[in-house]
């Protein structure tokens, strides 16, 4: 049986053409999760579909259909914001392909909906401040992994149960986690202070030496889960010569 969902609030993910005159588009949506769907006609010279239909814009889709292929049926601006361009762009064009990658058709996750909104926000206020977007990659990264099922350990040792000093060293081993420098064997993953490990935990990344140590730990541990495939916002960054974030 067909469903019609109407005036969802989503954000596209992806888009490409389809046929003559069309688009498919995968987004996500605040109540539906990850849904493809066709957008008839919409690169037709008088449509208005293909100006609305872009990424990093909150938008309220409607649509129709069943299977995994549904029909755009109507599309909304929800509010106007302005276009990201240059470190930000890249920034969140990493963080969507994060969530096309790594986030299941029609999985729900409406807090990972409502923090991908917010990271968008701050990458807009951010301006040329690179430690604010830094942040805000970071902090979205934790979420991600969080709502995935892959939440980080950081608050205590998993080898001694003993909780994370912050004048201590500590080796992050992916899907384990901290492990004191002086233990007798030395873990693979990367190294960082127990002060960052308490930062990222208390979602309070205020200096530049916890940002590094969390994005070396959020690189190590996130590359598990995407595989050997290349992230396209990788090849932005270097494209464009800018600092890459993630």
């Amino acid at each position: 049986m067909s469903s019609r969902i109407e005036c969802q609030p989503c954000f596209i993910l992806h888009r490409r053409n389809f046929r003559n005159t069309s688009l498919i588009v995968e987004v996500f949506s605040a109540n539906h999760g990850r849904v493809a769907m066709v957008s008839r006609g919409a690169r037709r010279p008088k449509s208005r579909m293909n100006a609305l239909l872009q990424v990093f814009q909150p938008l309220l889709i409607s649509w129709t259909g069943r299977g995994e292929l549904q029909t755009l049926t109507n599309v909304e601006a929800a509010e106007f914001v302005k276009p990201l361009a240059g470190s930000s762009y890249a920034s969140a064009y990493y963080l969507t392909e994060l969530i096309f990658r790594l986030l299941k058709p029609a999985d729900i996750h409406e807090a990972l909906f409502t923090s991908y909104a917010q990271a968008l926000t701050a990458l807009r206020d951010a301006g040329s401040d690179s430690q604010v977007a830094e942040t805000s990659l970071r902090l979205f990264e934790k979420q991600l992994l969080q709502e995935l099922g892959y939440g980080l350990v950081l608050d205590h040792d998993v080898n001694t149960g003993e909780a994370i000093k912050d004048d201590s060293c500590y080796y992050y081993v992916p899907e384990h986690g901290p492990v004191a420098c002086d233990s007798e064997s030395i873990p693979s993953g990367p190294k960082l202070s127990g002060r960052s490990l308490i930062a990222l935990a208390n979602e309070e990344l205020t200096d530049k030496d916890s940002l590094r140590d969390c994005k070396r730990l959020m690189r190590t541990v996130l590359q598990g889960y995407i595989g050997d495939k290349p992230l396209q916002s990788r090849m932005l960054y270097n494209r464009r010569s800018l600092i890459e974030p993630q």
